[in-house]
């Protein structure tokens, strides 16, 4: 007797709204540095609420975040490098460099919310203004999702769960403020 091939447990994302959300969690989750998606979305947030919509344009704003973001990305790494070199005495290279920049890649999947949101809204004709502060909101809201999301998991109830949602409410309100100081 011949074994059947049984059917397969992965199903592919339901199309439509619900799908998409599923598969934008699935991508933002990474299971090796959960953390880094965090600090891609508070750092590209800052940046956000820290540009002057004045006199720039959607370009210079978008090239001025991804430059930003990288520069982030790149500090995250040589800090995870020279920090592990620090402690195990090994020299410098090339898979262990690569290695990290992929582990703290997490932070380029959380700037990506705000990112996408300011193109889209770019790419929609809506001054750079309403595109920023769209995507700055974007930046608080995913922080709070994120909390919500963790704190459901978690499985706390009541109060528990209210104050760490809060933390993550007033993190991405936190961010916001910094717009509202410096503008």
């Amino acid at each position: 007797m011949t074994d059947v091939p049984s059917e397969p447990t992965h199903r592919p994302p339901r199309p439509g709204i619900g799908g998409l959300a599923s598969a934008v969690l699935k991508w933002l989750e990474p299971e090796d540095n959960p953390s880094g998606v965090i600090y891609g979305t508070i750092a590209v947030g800052a940046v956000l609420a820290a540009e002057s919509t004045r006199r720039e344009t959607f370009a210079d704003t978008m090239a001025a975040t991804v430059i930003i973001l990288g520069l982030y990305w790149l500090a995250h790494t040589y800090a995870t490098v020279v920090g592990d070199r620090l402690k195990t005495r090994e020299s410098l290279s090339v898979r262990r460099t690569w290695r990290a920049l992929l582990h703290e890649g997490s932070i380029v999947k959380g700037a990506a919310i705000p990112i996408a949101v300011l193109g889209v809204l770019w790419g929609a004709g809506v001054s750079l203004q309403t595109g920023v502060t769209a995507a700055l909101w974007s930046s608080a809201v995913a922080l709070v999702g994120f909390e919500i999301i963790a704190t459901l998991r978690s499985g706390v109830t009541g109060g528990q769960r209210f104050m760490q949602i809060a933390m993550g409410a007033l993190l991405g309100a936190g961010v916001l403020l910094v717009r509202v100081v410096l503008h």
